[in-house]
């Protein structure tokens, strides 16, 4: 039987030759993560329960992703701190706390977790951004309780669709672009729902922007997304793979697809999504003028060293306009130490942006949060309303570019023509 990628992680985690499209399998995970919020939730589900072990604890990662920054007056604050009682009791010893944490995406990756050919259960769909090294998210949410104890559970064999990339990406238009395209054909339909996204031709981008992309599909309405392990995800793995073992899948000849589609990254331009709903994308051209209070630059969208790098470029030769309050979120203490030594952290701060922490920070509002009437352009995933704050707030979504340059301008810009160095980092410089 033919298979698509997501077919051959799935069966080589039941242990089965192979598995058909709307199979229910056991499975064991490689790993399971969640935020810390999901962690505390669980271990003290556990005490209740008189569970004093978990049964893989080298396979559970719990990171502080949400609330590391617990602030005066926070319910967080205890939370985290009983979080790290439980660790120190049981020598649970993949807690990333604050100093090493980030998002739980990247620090999979980062640390060499996600690998070819594994099985993560996880908190979030997001997650899906693993699959830019070839390993696969199932998002099972609040039951993260029963691998974390069990070291198994069920998961239903996801159909595929195959989506081909072709072309490059124009000067100002980034990989959010091509996100945005995409929930702007299927958000809100059926066509990706309890599908895989299964990605070809990513050579064309970098790491940092295939993780960015896979990120994106759950918007779209896919319940995980998968891509191609070339030579540059692979030379990434074997960097901090530390010995730990990996199966790089390809998907068979003749593995069935519900569709194969085309994508041209030269016919794409930059994109707004605009409230409430993330099929809502419209040209920039249609929304430019519009005024902002706020831009942020982060989550686990656009939260890598090549969207800070785009960023930079609007800025470089731009201050952030009076009025307009800027965020930079970098995803992870790696990406923080990489943008200060390339020097973007005195960039930003030296044109008016502020540089947070690693973390969710501004995307759910624990940082940054907006007032009645604060009208924000972000990177962020989300922009219901309340989502980062008041209910009486919007906040559109974009690509750091756009952001970048509206900040600059106080309204909703087109970044192109402030682009002072022609080409982005997606080749992965």
């Amino acid at each position: 039987m033919s298979q698509t990628i997501a077919q051959k992680v799935i069966a080589r985690a039941a242990g089965a030759d192979s598995v058909a499209v709307g199979d229910y399998v056991t499975v064991t995970p490689d790993y399971t993560v969640m935020q810390e919020i999901y962690f505390h939730r669980n271990i003290k589900i556990l005490e209740r329960l008189g569970v004093e072990a978990i049964r893989c604890p080298d396979k559970v990662v719990a990171v502080l992703d949400h609330t590391p920054q617990a602030a005066l007056g926070s319910e967080h604050v205890i939370r985290n701190r009983e979080s790290r009682e439980f660790v120190r009791r049981t020598g649970f010893r993949n807690f990333f706390d604050a100093g090493r944490a980030g998002l739980r995406h990247l620090v999979m990756v980062e640390h060499g977790f996600a690998r070819p050919g594994l099985l993560v259960f996880s908190d979030e769909p997001n997650i899906a951004s693993i699959g830019a090294v070839g390993a696969l998210n199932v998002p099972i949410s609040t039951e993260v309780l029963v691998s974390m104890v069990r070291d198994s559970n069920w998961v239903r064999v996801p159909a595929s669709v195959r989506f081909e990339l072709t072309g490059t990406l124009p000067p100002g238009v980034w990989v959010r672009d091509l996100v945005q395209a995409i929930c702007h054909e299927y958000a809100g339909g059926d066509g990706l729902v309890q599908r895989c996204v299964e990605f070809g031709g990513v050579s064309r981008l970098g790491l940092d922007s295939r993780q960015g992309l896979l990120a994106g599909m759950y918007h779209a309405g896919a319940d995980t997304a998968v891509a191609d392990v070339d030579d540059v995800a692979l030379a990434y793995v074997r960097e901090r793979a530390d010995g730990r073992p990996y199966e790089v899948f390809a998907a068979d000849d003749g593995a069935e697809y519900d569709e194969f589609r085309t994508w041209d990254l030269g016919a794409l331009e930059p994109f707004v999504t605009v409230p409430p709903r993330h099929g809502e994308v419209v040209p920039v051209s249609e929304v430019a003028g519009r005024r902002i209070t706020h831009a942020m630059v982060g989550s686990c969208a656009s939260n890598r060293i090549e969207d800070l790098r785009a960023a930079a470029e609007i800025l470089r030769d731009n201050e952030v306009a009076p009025g307009v309050v800027m965020y930079v979120t970098p995803g992870s203490p790696e990406v923080f130490a990489t943008a200060a030594r390339e020097g973007l952290v005195e960039l930003f701060t030296e044109r008016g942006a502020q540089v947070l922490s690693p973390g969710c920070t501004t995307c759910w509002g624990y940082l940054g949060a907006l007032a009645d009437g604060d009208v924000a352009i972000s990177t962020n995933q989300e922009h219901y309303a309340g989502r980062a704050g008041s209910r009486n707030a919007v906040t559109n979504l974009a690509s750091p570019y756009v952001v970048a340059a509206s900040a600059v301008a106080g309204e909703i810009t087109d970044p192109r023509p402030m682009l002072t160095r022609k080409g982005a980092g997606h080749a992965g410089r």
